[in-house]
């Protein structure tokens, strides 16, 4: 995981925990109602979590896909040449 996913992760347990103790009624707000927006809170940062993780692995995937086609000793770049064989260096078209 990068250092932003964990960040997020983190945000979101801070914040989701709370909010759901807030929300069941746990844990009475009393005087301050804005502490019942941890919970919302936190489930937008999950998801924000959730998009970052499935992000790392696409960009792995394009990184790697990336390194193999700017390596110049991979196979794609350099295909085996092609020699026709004895007899059918000239094609007719094939008729019916």
């Amino acid at each position: 995981m990068s250092r932003l996913t964990k960040i997020l992760l983190a945000l979101t347990i801070v914040n989701f925990v709370p909010g759901v103790l807030f929300v069941s009624g746990i844990v009475g707000v009393g005087k301050f109602p804005g502490l019942y927006a941890t919970f919302p809170v936190g489930v937008t940062l999950y998801g924000l979590f959730l998009i970052s993780r499935m992000l790392e692995k696409e960009v792995a995937a394009f990184d790697a896909e990336q390194r193999k086609h700017e390596d110049p000793a991979t196979p794609d770049h350099h295909p085996e040449p092609v020699v026709p064989l004895h007899g059918h260096e000239h094609h007719e078209p094939i008729k019916a």
